[in-house]
């Protein structure tokens, strides 16, 4: 751990002092004005909920492209026909999740099914056990 450049204790935090930035123990940061260090969030990525029960497919990207090649249309002119921009095709094709009004668009134009219906499980823990384990939540088929 950094020492405050202060007084020498255990830094914890920064502060600008005078326009320098110093790395300083809870006691000297009074000093000066205190630096908020940011806290990084770690985000994972969800389908979104579209329904009560129902979430996009996780393939998504592939059935659109899919479908689209059968049809022999470039992503333009599907674009063109939807009455949406070429980019938000492509964006889709790529692998981002469009809103629930662009779902039901290609569900119509293609006539495919491009959400599935979540069912709610119940996880419970073995005998004995003081927590769950992977084996507990994944089911084999």
């Amino acid at each position: 751990m950094p020492e405050c450049e202060l007084c020498g204790s255990k830094a914890t935090r920064k502060t600008k002092i005078e326009g320098a930035v110093l790395s300083v123990c809870d006691e000297c940061v009074g000093y000066g004005q205190e630096i908020k260090i940011p806290v990084i969030v770690e985000y994972k990525k969800q389908l979104p909920k579209l329904e009560s029960d129902t979430v996009v497919k996780g393939n998504l990207k592939d059935l659109v492209r899919n479908a689209r090649q059968k049809r022999g249309l470039r992503q333009e002119e599907l674009a063109a026909k939807l009455n949406e921009k070429f980019s938000v095709i492509k964006r889709v094709e790529e692998g981002w999740v469009p809103s629930p009004v662009l779902i039901s668009k290609l569900e119509k134009f293609f006539n495919m099914e491009l959400q599935e219906t979540v069912e709610e499980s119940v996880v419970s823990k073995k005998k004995g056990k003081d927590s769950l384990t992977i084996g507990d939540i994944v089911e084999v088929r």
